[in-house]
């Protein structure tokens, strides 16, 4: 399982990264361009804008797949140790039946519905901005699998949240 997730988790890691760096680049020569220049980048705040919903989505996946995502424990902290593992299947299901409802389904429908309509400054199709919808959601269903998997055949830990807490004193 790690032969394939870690490519793709290198591969995720650095778009991000680099993309973070652009948008910073970009937020620098918004604020150089309006205070020493006295005219301000009109497609800079539209890029940053969709950067960030990209960059959200992604990391959003990203995060998931890492399992290292924010959780309610209030049902798992209180379950024996061995139904843990059932629990985390069950997020990930959770996780997986999300990604495919909302994030797929739901994204390819906003895909559809703005691919016409053009951004006021960059003049890019809405649809590209949305289109992170379905490609996260695509990344987060592969990540929630392969987490069952590893997860039912008991190759992975449980996530952070959800070890026992430590007795030292």
């Amino acid at each position: 399982m790690n032969l394939v997730r870690k490519p793709i988790d290198l591969l995720i890691f650095w778009v991000c990264s680099l993309w973070l760096l652009v948008m910073v680049g970009a937020a620098c020569w918004q604020i150089i361009s309006r205070f020493y220049f006295s005219s301000p980048a009109g497609v800079t705040e539209e890029f940053l804008r969709f950067s960030l919903v990209w960059l959200s989505m992604i990391g959003l996946a990203y995060v998931a797949g890492q399992r290292k995502h924010v959780a309610f424990t209030l049902l798992v902290d209180g379950t024996p140790k061995h139904w843990r593992r059932y629990w985390e299947i069950m997020i990930e299901l959770t996780f997986l039946a999300f990604a495919v409802y909302v994030l797929i389904i739901g994204g390819l429908k906003a895909v559809n519905m703005t691919m016409m309509q053009l951004s006021p400054a960059l003049r890019l199709p809405m649809g590209y901005v949305y289109l992170a919808m379905p490609i996260s959601g695509g990344l987060l269903a592969f990540y929630s699998l392969l987490n069952c998997i590893q997860l039912f055949l008991k190759h992975i830990s449980p996530a952070p949240h959800m070890e026992e807490p430590s007795q030292d004193v």
